[in-house]
């Protein structure tokens, strides 16, 4: 449902409804956002939607006292918004596999088979992943273990209603 939106009023909403995880856990949240007052065309419930699961990940994935950083920018009729954390970082074994269904990160050197460090579904990143695509973009991943990650979803920010309804119908023909 594309509409007006004014981008950086949704990333300052969703940095607040995680401030008391962020808080209890001592982590440094920063947003720097550069829209230039720009309002977009775009969907507003999905984009607090990948914020929000982004957002989750990088405070999940941080350790105490870590940082995240929330970085958008509009230019060249492009969205670019990017959740960077100095979290555990992803391997790059893992990163071939981390947007399919029901997957996460490796399991803790120190867990048995069966119990995973983290908990989750491990199917986050793989409604991101469809979420962007059907709003004409994409996300991509840079991460180093014991590093962090940096996640960036690039759309774009005037949406056409037909194209998210084409790339809707095609996404229900190729589930």
């Amino acid at each position: 449902k594309p509409a007006e939106i004014d981008l950086s009023a949704i990333i300052e909403a969703q940095c607040d409804l995680v401030a008391s995880l962020v808080n209890e856990k001592s982590i440094d949240l920063e947003k720097r956002v550069d829209t230039r007052d720009q309002l977009v065309y775009q969907d507003q419930s999905k984009i607090q939607q990948i914020l929000t699961n982004l957002l989750s990940n990088a405070i999940k994935f941080t350790p105490e006292s870590g940082r995240i950083t929330v970085t958008a920018v509009v230019q060249n009729e492009q969205i670019e918004l990017t959740v960077a954390d100095t979290g555990v970082g992803i391997s790059d074994s893992d990163q071939e596999v981390i947007f399919e269904k029901f997957r996460q990160g490796g399991v803790s050197p120190t867990a048995d088979n069966f119990k995973r460090e983290f908990s989750g579904t491990g199917l986050g990143l793989s409604i991101i992943k469809e979420m962007c695509r059907i709003l004409g973009g994409e996300i991509t991943l840079e991460s180093q273990v014991g590093v962090g990650s940096t996640f960036k979803v690039v759309l774009p920010a005037y949406l056409e209603a037909e194209t998210v309804g084409d790339l809707a119908s095609t996404a229900s023909t190729t589930a």
